[in-house]
């Protein structure tokens, strides 16, 4: 197999914007503006419980059987607008990951197209990405978009390749959460885990994960390996 395109994801696997976001305060935003939108208090608080990413896809789903897709996105972008401002506030501490420079870097030599497919804000992932002077390394960029569902479906990561003009047989998906590999392996295209601060290295093979490496500088010979 010859890698033609990286799929990566951005919090924990290029930078550590994570750490400086305040999620709680995000949580609770997002399940204010679900009930400004008219969501069922019951429904909030049920899927509230789930965690704040599990919560986002979960109402969109559970919205789409009863509302037009049209409906659908426009709650899902007031409340994805709403959280983003959270993320913005942990823009300023974030810093690239240890071995990113160096592996982007590799793979432009290479040859090898580059994205991006991630929870954050598309305007945040963005903006980080330009401020850490490494966007021009990626031909796509996908973050969170009200027409698409998140991780764990496959969805980013196929609209990722989409605008990459790559193949998913030609692709890995690197990425270091439980999601990340879920869904790679939903897309059927290879997955390379890096563990973080927050994801077990069990969790991660547990969920398919192909390759385990413990730095984006391990990548490289992951790559030629295949």
């Amino acid at each position: 197999m010859k890698v033609e395109g990286v799929v990566f994801d951005l919090d924990a696997t290029l930078i550590n914007l994570g750490g400086f976001v305040d999620w709680r305060k995000a949580h609770i935003m997002a399940k204010e503006a679900y009930l400004s939108c008219g969501s069922p208090e019951e429904m909030i608080n049920r899927l509230g419980e789930k965690g704040l990413f599990n919560m986002l896809n979960m109402v969109r789903e559970e919205n789409a059987h009863i509302m037009d897709a049209s409906e659908v996105e426009r709650i899902q972008k007031k409340v994805y607008g709403t959280i983003e401002s959270c993320e913005w506030e942990g823009t300023s501490n974030c810093h690239l990951l240890p071995g990113c420079s160096s592996t982007l870097n590799w793979l432009k030599d290479q040859g090898i197209r580059m994205g991006v497919a991630t929870s954050n804000s598309q305007d945040v992932a963005e903006w980080i990405l330009k401020s850490k002077n490494i966007r021009d390394y990626f031909s796509s960029v996908v973050g969170r978009r009200p027409e698409l569902r998140m991780k764990p479906y496959p969805d980013q990561i196929w609209k990722c390749l989409e605008e990459m003009m790559v193949e998913p047989n030609r692709s890995v998906v690197v990425g270091d959460s439980v999601k990340d590999i879920l869904a790679a392996k939903s897309a059927n295209i290879i997955a390379i885990a890096i563990p973080s601060y927050f994801t077990r290295r069990q969790a991660l093979e547990d969920a398919g994960a192909d390759y385990m490496i413990e730095n984006l500088k391990d990548l490289p010979k992951i790559l030629l390996s295949l």
